[in-house]
């Protein structure tokens, strides 16, 4: 099973403001709060984390939301609607830590962000589970939509 949070319906709750911009500690803060209440009423061994909404996150948003998440709470986190952007801030964050999360390309597509080994580890792990499989030409993408 995977869970689906969309993170900027998630930003919009946990701070009340209209904006689409993931910056500041104290906001990531207050997002991965919301997250941790929502899993932790319903814990799935897969969380999905759409980013599609949000135009921005900076590193220190990245640090306390999704770091702080794998460290905590969430084994595999799976996230989507990442543009370069995001990616510039996400990825040197989980490096720094030897995190990893799986990315999910647009054409469905998976692929290992953060600590290349872990990375690595996390897709082999959804195709044990029979969330992922492998494709015809070697690359891997979900089997649940």
């Amino acid at each position: 099973m995977i869970r689906s949070i969309d993170v900027s319906a998630v930003l919009h709750e946990a701070v009340r403001a209209s904006y689409a911009d993931l910056v500041t500690r104290a906001t990531g803060r207050a997002v991965r709060e919301h997250i941790e209440q929502a899993y932790d009423a319903a814990p799935a061994p897969v969380t999905r984390m759409d980013f599609g909404g949000v135009r921005c996150i900076d590193y220190s948003c990245a640090d306390e939301i999704v770091a702080k998440l794998l460290r905590d709470r969430m084994r595999v986190l799976l996230l989507r609607g990442c543009s370069e952007a995001h990616l510039e801030a996400l990825t040197p964050v989980l490096e720094g830590h030897g995190l990893a999360v799986i990315l999910e390309r647009a054409d469905g597509t998976l692929d290992g962000l953060g600590r290349r080994e872990s990375a690595i580890a996390l897709l082999d792990e959804l195709v044990q589970a029979q969330l992922a499989a492998r494709t015809a030409g070697g690359a891997v993408a979900l089997v649940e939509a």
